[in-house]
């Protein structure tokens, strides 16, 4: 006994002496400990998701009804290969407690992925639920928008990517924040529900490319910031400092000079007889019995506003300005009834130490793909389109992010206009209002 209490009096001495020991696995019980916590508040949330599913799935139907069937599309490679396995977790047992049909295909490169999306309809799905981040969101509304001119299945999204951006600006206050797997539940639960609403994408094409126009929901962004949180990845080691670390390490070697570009755009319009198709009306058929009910009423198919009596001078107007900054981001902003591009370029000016500080604003606020700080972005304008062509890109960060996806390292981007518009190109998505359970 005596030997016992020997030692535990001398161990804030033997700490004492092994000081970086003492650290280094102070930390790793620190990451053990953290770890455990969250397994344990995961499963609890799983568990209260798994008891509001049952509900669903213990309802009364009647012998002709089918159960609703899910098509889910996977990208195997989305965030490391980590998405599908979260997927099994947490959307997965949801659908099966609630009693849909769920039918899994995996795709095991883009070309396969753009073509499944593509391919399915009402025959083989009631429902088309996607597992993957950004990319494969973007991969997924080409693929559709490529075959068809309208939508043929309402879509769902796993956020299985590592920012899952486009997500998070559509409903901040569900992805935002997401340290546990609730938000990760409530897409399951959007799809099981029913809660719907609808989303416009854009579309880019690239002057003298031969492949088709490439159509997405998120944003389309080059420069330094985008670059550096692409590695920052590779810091994991870093644990929770790697974001900032990224920014230290990219600044210490390189200078950030920046993006020029001349850009064109279209004056934004929210709708007049210049920019808006008429609507499609069907004429109606006869049958035997309207000669007692009278004449049948025609139907516009698409629930499309008539814009006929409405003129506006200005849209369609165009303009051209030059831009620079260490920062292009367009993105694409949902309106009633078509989306709209929102052009922001900024920083030119800011040196290392401003792109350092700017970073670091960000981290604080935990927001990836864009500053916190309005004043950064010197150009700044609406438009229903963009044309742009940029003259000078550095060539550490000879990329530009389509939804996220970036272009090869050899791609012709300098001096070759792109145009990206917003269109009416609708897609009916699962998307979760709310948190509804509060930890």
């Amino acid at each position: 006994m005596s030997k016992i209490i020997g030692k535990i009096s001398r161990l804030p001495k033997t700490l004492y002496e092994h000081k970086k020991k003492t650290i280094f696995f102070g930390f790793l019980g620190y990451l053990g400990a953290d770890w455990v916590y969250r397994w344990d508040r995961n499963q609890g949330i799983r568990k209260q998701y798994a008891t509001l599913a049952v509900q669903y799935g213990q309802k009364t139907v009647s012998p002709e009804d089918r159960p609703k069937r899910i098509f889910v599309l996977v990208n195997v490679e989305g965030n490391s290969r980590s998405c599908f396995d979260a997927f099994n977790k947490n959307a997965l047992p949801l659908f099966h407690l609630a009693g849909v049909q769920v039918d899994v295909v995996k795709a095991d490169n883009e070309a396969q992925l753009e073509a499944l999306a593509g391919a399915v309809d009402s025959q083989e799905a009631d429902v088309l639920y996607v597992v993957g981040g950004d990319g494969t969101i973007g991969k997924v509304v080409t693929g559709i928008f490529r075959n068809r001119d309208k939508a043929q299945l309402p879509v769902g999204f796993y956020p299985g990517g590592y920012d899952n951006l486009w997500l998070k600006r559509l409903v901040p206050s569900v992805f935002e924040k997401c340290e546990d797997v609730r938000h990760a539940c409530e897409t399951a639960m959007a799809v099981i529900e029913d809660t719907k609403r609808s989303v416009f994408a854009f579309e880019l094409s690239t002057e003298d490319s031969q492949q088709s126009p490439e159509y997405g929901l998120g944003d389309v962004s080059a420069g330094w910031y985008r670059q550096i949180e692409d590695t920052r990845k590779k810091f994991w080691y870093f644990s929770m400092l790697k974001r900032r670390w990224a920014y230290v390490w990219e600044m210490l070697k390189r200078s950030p000079s920046p993006i020029e570009c001349h850009v064109e755009y279209e004056e934004t319009c929210t709708g007049c007889v210049k920019c808006r198709p008429k609507p499609i009306i069907v004429a109606p058929q006869w049958r035997w019995w309207h000669i007692l009910t009278g004449t049948p009423k025609y139907k516009n198919n698409d629930a499309q506003r008539d814009y006929t009596g409405i003129v506006n001078e200005k849209c369609g107007e165009k303009h051209e300005v030059e831009a620079k900054g260490v920062e292009l981001l367009i993105e694409n902003e949902q309106m009633e009834d078509y989306s709209q591009l929102r052009f922001r370029m900024g920083g030119a000016d800011i040196g290392r130490f401003g792109v350092v500080s700017d970073g670091f604003k960000r981290c604080s606020e935990d927001v990836v793909g864009r500053s916190t700080d309005e004043k950064f972005y010197e150009t700044d304008f609406l438009a229903n389109a963009v044309s742009f062509k940029i003259s000078s890109l550095p060539s550490y960060i000879h990329r530009l992010y389509i939804s996220s996806n970036p272009t090869p390292k050899d791609a012709e981007l300098t001096d070759r206009k792109i145009t990206i518009r917003g269109t009416q190109k609708k897609l009916d998505v699962f998307i979760p209002n709310a948190i509804r359970f509060d930890l």
